[in-house]
């Protein structure tokens, strides 16, 4: 997955902005690159759990179809770490997308990218552009 470096500055400004409860949002993409990113509400309010208000959520989602581009990624972040899928985000992975993980590591924020394959997660390579 190739991220574009302003649409990865938008996303750890947001993670780091909502810390220390998780952050989510959308990542559009065509031709495996990020096009652009819709922040969306975390509506748990939660340091450990994300669910995205439904109506930003299918806001972005039209706007991604609108522009003729795909979802490419779903964000969040694990303000408390790891930088890594929790048994809860496998439970709650229902696209078929790259999830892309945010963590802090002292006072700055790392990003890992990974993807469903059967019932484990895969890690998947990550280039900023």
């Amino acid at each position: 997955m190739r991220l574009k470096y302003e649409h990865y500055l938008a996303m750890r400004v947001h993670v780091a902005a909502e810390a220390p409860l998780e952050a989510c949002g959308l990542v559009a993409g065509a031709a495996g690159t990020s096009t652009a990113v819709f922040p969306v509400t975390n509506v748990l309010h939660s340091p450990v759990r994300f669910r995205m208000a439904p109506d930003e959520q299918v806001r972005a989602l039209l706007a991604i179809e609108a522009a003729g581009e795909t979802l490419l990624a779903i964000y969040h972040s694990h303000p408390a770490g790891p930088p890594s899928p929790s048994p809860r985000d496998k439970a709650a992975a229902a696209y078929d997308v790259v999830y892309l993980i945010w963590s802090p590591v002292g006072a700055a924020w790392l990003v890992r990218a990974f993807r469903l394959a059967g019932q484990r997660w895969q890690e998947i390579p990550l280039r900023l552009t």
